[in-house]
């Protein structure tokens, strides 16, 4: 019965791709932002931080924005409630936000919405 289970073990291991697919690790295009980041303590916007590079990863209607976190310092840090803008003038609120032990951050974002004027 072992001798069956780690036969089955090990074709499985033959079977599987050589890397995994992972949503987070899918190919970007290279974009510059400017962070707006939102500090939850003082409920406000900190001074926006201009010209950060950034890997931008389209998913459907849901943005990812990894910064490396040499690029972040300080007030470029997209923290959950931050904005983020990219050079064409479009808004990104983000969602959440993740400091990876990689040394990326994550921004999960969607496309802030237009509020109409009356």
């Amino acid at each position: 019965m072992r001798l069956i289970l780690s036969a089955l073990a090990f074709l499985g291991v033959l079977a599987m791709p050589d890397t995994l697919p992972a949503q987070d690790e899918k190919k970007g295009t290279a974009v510059k932002i400017t962070v707006k980041s939102w500090d939850a303590a003082g409920k406000q916007f900190l001074k926006p931080q201009e010209d950060v590079t950034a890997e931008k990863i389209v998913n459907g209607d849901r943005i990812l924005f990894k910064v490396i976190s040499k690029n972040a310092v300080g007030r470029a840090e997209p923290t959950t409630g931050s904005e983020i803008t990219e050079a064409d003038g479009t808004v990104y609120v983000v969602k959440k936000g993740v400091s990876g032990v990689d040394g990326v951050f994550k921004a999960f974002s969607e496309k802030k919405s237009v509020e109409k004027k009356p």
